[in-house]
């Protein structure tokens, strides 16, 4: 009867259960931890638990009177969810794992503990979004618009200040120097935990929904003209006193205290709205004291069982993968042959730091030319330790190459027939200008025995080998040939499917012949 009495108690289930999502999700809860500890833009991300658990503590009483009862319908959708975030985590995508948390913690306490019970902490459980980092497709499309923006802003504050500026692209021109609004000063950051706080600030603050409504929407213009006023006053700091006033802790300090006003615009912001509406606050009888009783279950062990079973599942995949050992190359991938059959190499040396940034644990760079004085640029970038979520991942071409300057001309999937150990090779197409200068680049992800043209795909062939515990490397590969002066498209592809043929040959019998699995 004890027992019994123990495993229906809703306090017993969800430490339970939160102690095993801990367990099961640890690899990117982890990661999380670190961006908080190490990224400044998102420092703010280690309050969001500890907020949405006061939050939730402050319905204790509330939860007491409530039926506790399974929701079976969002079953499938948390399957769903689970298979996600298993693709995310073994497939080492931290993009995919991470936005997975927040949601996965929702759609189990709605599982298990049921509607009556997420209505009265939807608002602590929703909450936790914030705590993962912006998505990057968000940095790429709207963080670019707002740093336009901000930069054109910032500059017309400079002008009214009595400044002569020029505002080119996201680089505003102070004449003495040169100010460049990055990514990190778009605003874009400046609006998420603003957001959060607007939140918290209706939550405590106002007792009206529409209202509650109206602070939250408020701290985007708030978050867009305080960083307008950031980049302003870095400007003026810069025009007078040189570039170091926007860098280090001046830059950091700048954004501490700027985050501060907005704070203080938001509260201002709540008095003005209560001082054109005021709350009419109705008077009503005290009530007595309701005694409080124990929550009425109409049914959740099956429930409850079934969420253990899927994170103990979860746990145990991970932990699989995650005793998989590296697998290393005897003297490393730059030990990779620099002649093979009609082709002579020049090895190329390549910054830690880059490779790094790449998203590999160590690269090859390489330029061979034939007899017939055809050359091909080859950059492989190579992980021993394929699985698990991991902030970096191999950086597609498509990114890097027009941040470098380049202009692509065209971009399609295309297969490479009779390639040794594969077959046909589906690689990423591109043709890229710069300069009056065309180039032909091909690139593609392969494990030891699945290639992909995508990274998606091949993050997907990689929580596949995970699951069935098939150790494998990874490897991102990019040939690049030169089009030459009247040289049409279809000659630089046969030029380039020759070489990748004969290139592929030599790479699966080096990895072959050098590949140990490390400790």
């Amino acid at each position: 009867m004890f027992k019994s009495n123990v495993l229906n108690h809703p306090l017993f289930q969800g430490t339970l259960l939160l102690c095993l999502f801990i367990g099961a999700y640890f690899v990117p809860l982890s990661a999380l931890y670190h961006t908080w500890m190490t990224n400044d833009d998102y420092s703010y991300g280690l309050l969001i638990p500890f907020i949405s658990g006061y939050l939730f503590w402050e319905q204790k009483n509330e939860l007491q009177r409530i039926s506790i009862q399974s929701f079976w319908p969002i079953f499938p959708v948390l399957v769903f969810f689970v298979a996600v975030s298993l693709y995310g985590v073994l497939g080492s995508s931290g993009h995919v794992a991470r936005p997975a948390i927040p949601v996965l913690i929702v759609l189990f306490s709605l599982f298990c503990f049921g509607k009556a019970f997420f209505k009265k902490v939807w608002l602590p459980l929703c909450f936790t979004v914030f705590m993962v980092p912006l998505p990057t497709v968000l940095d790429r499309t709207v963080g670019v618009y707002l740093k336009s923006v901000s930069s054109e802003m910032g500059g017309a504050f400079l002008r009214i200040m009595g400044y002569s500026v020029y505002v080119t692209g996201n680089v505003i021109d102070l004449g003495v120097t040169k100010l460049q609004v990055v990514d990190a000063c778009s605003g874009l950051r400046f609006v998420f935990p603003l957001i959060a706080l607007g939140i918290v600030y209706g939550y405590f603050f106002e007792k009206v929904t529409w209202k509650r409504v109206v602070c939250v929407v408020v701290t985007i213009p708030i978050a867009v003209f305080t960083n307008v006023l950031r980049i302003g006053i870095a400007g003026i700091l810069t025009y007078q006193w040189g570039s170091e006033m926007a860098e280090g802790f001046f830059h950091d300090f700048q954004g501490w205290a700027i985050f501060m006003v907005a704070l203080v615009l938001l509260f201002v912001f709540g008095k003005v709205l209560n001082l054109i509406w005021p709350n009419r606050e109705k008077k009503e009888m005290v009530a007595e004291p309701e005694e409080i009783i124990s929550p009425k279950h109409k049914g959740n062990i099956a429930a409850f069982c079934t969420s253990i079973v899927l994170l103990v599942a979860v746990a145990v995949l991970t932990l699989n993968a995650s005793a998989l050992p590296p697998i290393k190359i005897k003297g490393g991938i730059a030990n990779f042959p620099t002649r093979f059959d009609s082709w002579q190499g020049t090895p190329e040396a390549v910054d830690a730091e880059i490779i790094d940034a790449s998203g590999a644990e160590e690269a090859f760079n390489c330029f061979y030319s034939n007899e017939a004085g055809e050359g091909v640029s080859l950059y492989m970038g190579y992980r021993s330790t394929a699985f698990l979520e991991n902030e970096n991942f191999f950086h597609s071409p498509t990114v890097c190459l027009p941040s470098s300057g380049w202009k692509v001309l065209e971009k399609s999937k295309y297969v490479i027939r009779g390639v040794p150990g594969f077959n046909t090779l589906p690689v990423t197409e591109m043709v890229i200008e710069s300069m009056g200068r065309k180039q032909l680049v091909y690139f593609w992800f392969q494990t030891k025995d699945k290639a992909t043209h995508d990274k998606n795909i091949n993050r997907f062939h990689l929580a596949l080998h995970a699951l069935k515990k098939d150790n494998t490397h990874d490897l991102f590969i990019r040939p690049i040939t030169l089009v030459k002066d009247g040289e049409s498209l279809e000659k630089a592809r046969q030029r380039l499917d020759g070489f990748t043929r004969q290139m592929m040959g030599t790479l699966l019998a080096f990895l072959d012949e050098n590949q140990i699995a490390g400790s």
